[in-house]
């Protein structure tokens, strides 16, 4: 708790509180000009600079959670809204969500480049300096981390562009990929293997490998995945919180599992401090919008408690489908009946454009004592946590294997046997097509809603097979009903689209990825 008003609070009493322009001291100043007589005086300037660049890290709502609703786990509530136009596969070029994913990532790459031009004439102790030029150096290969899984290879500066200067030409995917990269492995050595919980949100050297590792396994590069999953592994220091639901809770927010997070302040009084996560995706009795309503293909994905599908498992009963289901389902879903807050999620106004569509809604990362969403979340979100590691290790190991072997079961199984999961462990004599498959269901179910399965099934390329699968739901007498059918473009959409706006203002710089208007 102690880092959430040493950290974050930091920003806002430090005039650092800058998501908006408008009041910016960053925007009073030319950046290039803060150093001369008004800043970059101290350790304590360059701190304070380096902590404004959180506000930067990628949206939790609208460009994370929501990209599920461009999947086969669930669709969007508001159809009529650009994350609507996403799900349908009728976006264009200048749809907002391209613009604000790229501005965002590329307002915090420069300040980080701010950062590395006058760090050097800061007076202070220089294994201080190491440390907190490395923890910009991880925000900025986060963020070029965005930026390559959403739209592929971008422009790498090399210093903080003036206000006329042409964005440079974009680097290729490969390119991009060995850039973030070699940050991160230089950013590691200077980094602890995991923050305290004094300074719990800041990057660690396990981070570091941890993206590493995702961004080598949505590269197909398995041994590389391997090799820096297994170091995080290996520091042992990281583990799975027994509790699943409330991982994704405040009382969760400061154990082992979490690598690297968002930090929010308790009883947040704007953006900066709190996020929309409640508002957007709590259900309307608590008064949030409902956004997302996950598909009936995803509630039938979640095996029974003895491991089976429904298909196979004699626990399954259709008459009532929840009872004896694997525990991720209902940590992570609301179905007509559900309790939260003290209230029972209902069916009555389904479908009206402000409420389900498909009789489901989310519940993981919704805060019970939020009821009435009278104030932002302060609920941390988590971009990357252990069980992502221990996955991506056991499929990056199974690739490189011609059969799995003990390490790739006992990774899996710790997943599968966390105490509040309790799942049996996956049955022996596996092939490697068979563990592939069954690495990729985990996958799917234990991080749901996360942000995560889209940029899985993109690499698996099985996003258009998962997104024009037809689209089914439950009604309040819970009968099975079609909601809709959607379109994929494999030539277009599995990249988004470079926005429009900045391929206009580069003058020629800048090619749009293929096919988009």
């Amino acid at each position: 708790m102690r880092l959430k008003y040493n950290f974050i609070g930091l920003i806002l009493a430090c005039g650092l509180g800058l998501s908006s322009c408008n009041d910016s001291f960053l925007d009073r100043y030319p950046t290039d000009q803060l150093s001369d007589a008004s800043f970059w005086k101290n350790a304590e300037d360059a701190q304070k600079f380096a902590t404004g660049i959180y506000l930067y890290l990628i949206e939790p709502e609208n460009h994370t959670i929501m990209t599920d609703c461009y999947t086969d786990n669930a669709i969007p509530v508001h159809v009529t809204a650009e994350q609507g136009q996403l799900s349908a596969g009728t976006a264009t070029s200048n749809n907002p969500h391209f613009l604000q994913v790229w501005s965002t990532a590329y307002d915090g790459i420069r300040r980080c480049l701010v950062f590395y031009q006058h760090i050097g004439e800061v007076p202070m102790d220089e294994s201080e300096r190491a440390q907190l030029t490395a923890e910009v150096q991880f925000l900025e290969a986060f963020s070029y981390a965005n930026l390559l899984k959403y739209m592929g290879g971008v422009p790498i500066l090399d210093h903080p562009l003036e206000l006329n200067e042409k964005i440079p030409a974009r680097s290729s995917e490969e390119d991009t990929y060995n850039y973030i990269i070699g940050l991160l492995d230089k950013t590691a050595p200077n980094l602890p293997n995991i923050r305290t919980s004094s300074d719990h949100g800041k990057p660690s050297a396990g981070a570091c490998y941890a993206l590493k590792a995702r961004l080598a396994f949505y590269a197909h590069k398995y041994d590389v995945a391997e090799t820096a999953a297994r170091k995080v592994m290996d520091m042992g220091v990281y583990g799975l919180y027994d509790n699943y639901g409330d991982l994704f809770q405040p009382v969760g927010e400061l154990c082992n599992e979490i690598i690297f997070d968002r930090e929010y302040i308790e009883n947040p009084k704007n953006s900066n401090e709190g996020s929309y996560i409640g508002q957007f995706f709590a259900p309307v009795i608590m008064g949030g919008w409902e956004a997302l309503s996950p598909t009936q293909d995803l509630i039938d994905s979640y095996p029974c408690r003895d491991g089976k599908s429904i298909k196979e498992s004699p626990y399954y009963n259709p008459a009532d489908p929840f009872a004896d289901r694997d525990p991720r389902l209902g940590f992570s879903v609301l179905w007509n009946g559900s309790q939260i807050a003290g209230k029972t999620f209902d069916l009555k106004n389904m479908g009206d454009g402000s409420h389900t569509r498909t009789g489901y809604s989310m519940k993981k990362y919704i805060n019970p004592d939020n009821d009435g969403i009278n104030n932002y979340d302060w609920t941390n979100f988590i971009y990357i946590r252990y069980a992502e590691v221990l996955l991506t290790y056991a499929e990056a190991r199974n690739e490189n294997l011609s059969a799995p072997d003990s390490e790739v079961y006992s990774a899996v199984n710790q997943i599968r046997q966390r105490p509040s999961v309790d799942l049996p462990p996956l049955p022996a004599g596996l092939s490697k097509d068979e563990m592939r498959d069954a690495i990729r269901l985990e996958r799917r179910l234990e991080f749901a809603f996360e942000g995560i399965h889209l940029f899985d099934t993109r690499s698996y390329k099985t996003t258009e097979k998962d997104v024009t699968k037809p689209v089914y739901g439950v009604n309040a007498q819970g009968e099975s009903i079609l909601i809709e059918t959607r379109k994929f473009n494999p030539k277009r959409d599995y990249l988004w689209a470079i926005p429009l706006e900045e391929i206009d203002l580069a003058q020629g710089s800048l090619v749009q990825n293929p096919n988009w208007d």
